[in-house]
């Protein structure tokens, strides 16, 4: 990609979520910004995951996975769920199932449970729309963005 195009997209606003997903016999927790609902009938959202992360093939395998909605004050949590041991990500972090079961961190401001529809390549990406199976909002609250966040994603890591 064209250094000044990625200039340009490093400045896009994005919400910062945490995907959760239950397989292999764990949980396991990714930080996730290329998220949007696509559809309200029926209830639709697109995730965007590089193609060689465990989240990736994780979601392939199980067809599920959880959208935790963060709030500002969960800042420094992100860099927890960056930790390469997957099966370590859950460790001293307050938590519950939702419905599906997956991890739904005590302090979301609220959660989504999605089943994939259909899985899209795209470019370095796999899209995946899913459709919205349950969901709780918990709290009020404002919700961390990329705004807050410092980090910028190019996809190169």
């Amino acid at each position: 990609m064209e250094r000044s195009w990625q200039d340009v997209l490093d400045r896009f606003h994005y919400g910062i979520y945490l995907v959760t997903i239950s397989a292999d016999g764990g949980y396991n927790g990714m930080i996730a910004s290329w998220l949007t609902q696509v559809s309200h009938d029926p209830p639709l959202v697109a995730l965007a995951i590089r193609t060689n992360r465990l989240s990736h093939s994780q979601i392939r395998q199980s067809g599920r996975f959880g959208i935790n909605l963060l709030p500002k004050n969960l800042i420094s949590l992100v860099k927890h769920f960056k930790i390469p041991d997957w099966q370590h990500k859950f460790d001293n972090i307050d938590y519950e199932l939702s419905l599906q079961g997956h991890p739904v961190l005590n302090e979301a401001l609220g959660y989504l449970d999605c089943a994939v529809e259909r899985i899209i390549d795209a470019g370095d990406h796999t899209l995946f729309i899913a459709r919205i199976t349950s969901g709780e909002l918990k709290r009020s609250g404002q919700a961390l963005s990329s705004i807050e966040y410092p980090g910028v994603y190019r996809g190169d890591r």
